[in-house]
């Protein structure tokens, strides 16, 4: 019985990789408990600092308060620990593809 092995990026997504990888981070990423633990603290202190929000999504500049400043740092600490999660996955996204690629291309008998 032949195992089946999942597309890879040149099947699907050969075009756009900024999809194939948005799809697998949505797939993967988003329900490991450490990357929601985090997200959700962000959410929380999203809405609880409206200026915050408003000076990080917006680009708008005005006198923030040393608690907002504080809370800028913090949550520009916690998203630097979201792409580090992001990047691993990424990492590990590079070796699934190659060897779904070398399997295609029967490169993985010896």
């Amino acid at each position: 019985m032949e195992k089946m092995l999942e597309k890879g990026f040149f099947e699907e997504y050969s075009d756009n990789f900024a999809d194939y990888f948005d799809k697998h981070k949505f797939l993967k990423i988003i329900e490991k408990p450490e990357y929601k633990k985090l997200n959700k603290k962000v959410c929380e202190l999203k809405e609880k600092y409206h200026n915050v929000v408003t000076f990080l999504e917006d680009k708008t500049c005005f006198k923030l308060t040393e608690e907002e400043l504080k809370v800028v740092s913090k949550i520009l600490e916690l998203q630097l620990e979201m792409d580090f999660i992001e990047l691993k996955e990424s990492f590990k996204l590079g070796f699934k593809e190659a060897y779904i690629y070398f399997e295609s291309m029967d490169m993985l008998k010896i």
